[in-house]
């Protein structure tokens, strides 16, 4: 696959290159002609539109052949912060030298706010951390004091285990979790020079943290978890693939039906399956279905109650634009689901937007989307 990867994006940059130098030799000799700067200066625009259609084709094409989704988002993320800059600079530098700076001003802007993003998106949003925070009623509208926190991570994806993995872990045990959920992808496969050690520094790291709530916390298996559960061996936390534990609760007297999913029953796959693991939850208990992608709440539906349903995959698309949302999320649910705790059909959801990012031939980027804690105040 990186092989096919590394072909098609050749291709792709020798293309875009190729038409991009052609714009900038026709622009010097539009300019060099025509005195009238802020005609051409629409012309550049028209321009620069044309070789982002292009970029946008080029993109989609490389996709199918390399039948990788992420493959267009990294290609056009490398044009947006390399090829696009070179062409508004030249621009700039052109209409500089015909002393037209009310027309240089727009495409200078351009290429700071370029600039811009990118030193958030590559180097400064992926090292974020948010803890989210919901609230959930699951009284019925009865007198109670019973509360259950929990504390729901996704998606660390690591390649190594960094300052940034270690301070997620830390930051989720501060916040006193009564249960800790998490939702699968812990360490990146693709990457085999590093997968063993990364593998190893997790499991030393659970250890050293006693990474563990006074109910429990519990791993389910995500899509690139080739080495489960062995991230977990000999820690506390308890790993869960198509399986269920029930749990007694603070007050003594109410009990918790923990189900987690396998990959496949994560993604709807299974139906039977994993209908029949969840009917088999006691109705009394708090019933709470944990799996790696989100897209098994749409066969809960019509089940018995569910309280909760926990969920990672999506990275909440990793690149949010305003207005259109999530780019891509690999998920068959709406985009409106890409991440955050949500209403579905009647059943809550949380879908986590993840501590890490996708590796491989996918870009190492976010943008208005960083990586997130979830804490969850229930209250049953």
């Amino acid at each position: 696959m990186a092989l096919r990867f590394y072909l098609v994006a050749t291709a792709f940059h020798a293309i875009l290159l190729a038409t991009g130098l052609a714009i900038a030799r026709r622009w010097a000799r539009r300019l060099g002609s025509r005195p009238e700067a802020p005609r051409e200066t629409l012309r550049f625009v028209r321009d620069l539109w044309l070789f982002l259609t292009l970029a946008v084709v080029l993109a989609a094409a490389a996709a199918a052949l390399s039948a990788n989704g992420f493959t267009a988002i990294r290609l056009l993320s490398q044009t947006l912060f390399g090829e696009l800059p070179v062409l508004l600079g030249w621009a700039s530098t052109l209409l500089w030298r015909r002393r037209s700076p009310s027309s240089v001003l727009p495409f200078s802007l351009a290429v700071l706010a370029l600039l811009t993003i990118y030193a958030k998106s590559y180097h400064h949003e992926p090292r974020e951390l948010w803890v989210r925070r919901h609230g959930l009623d699951r009284s019925g509208g009865a007198v109670t004091e019973r509360r259950l926190r929990i504390v729901h991570l996704s998606d660390l994806q690591a390649d190594q285990i960094g300052t940034h993995e270690k301070r997620a872990l830390r930051t989720a045990m501060a916040q006193q979790p009564d249960l800790i959920v998490m939702t699968g992808d812990y360490i990146q496969p693709r990457l085999r020079a590093t997968r063993s050690l990364a593998t190893s520094d997790l499991n030393q790291l659970l250890r050293e943290l006693t990474f563990d709530a006074p109910v429990g916390a519990f791993a389910t298996r995500g899509d690139v978890d080739v080495d489960w559960p062995m991230a977990f061996a000999g820690t506390p936390v308890i790993t869960l693939s198509g399986e269920s534990v029930r749990l007694t609760l603070s007050d003594r007297q109410s009990s918790l039906t923990l189900i987690g999913l396998t990959p496949g029953m994560s993604h709807g796959r299974n139906r039977k399956e994993l209908q029949d693991l969840v009917r088999r939850a006691p109705p009394a208990d708090l019933r709470i279905v944990a799996g790696h992608a989100p897209d098994f709440v749409a066969q809960l539906v019509e089940q018995d109650q569910i309280d909760l349903a926990l969920a990672g995959h999506t990275h909440g698309g990793q690149v949010v634009l305003p207005l259109l949302g999530a780019l891509y999320t690999k998920s068959t649910l709406p985009r409106l689901y890409a991440s955050g705790f949500r209403d579905f059909r009647g059943i809550p959801l949380n879908v986590s937007a993840g501590i890490g990012m996708e590796r491989g031939t996918a870009p190492q980027i976010r943008f208005l989307c960083p990586p997130e804690i979830s804490l969850i105040d229930l209250r049953f």
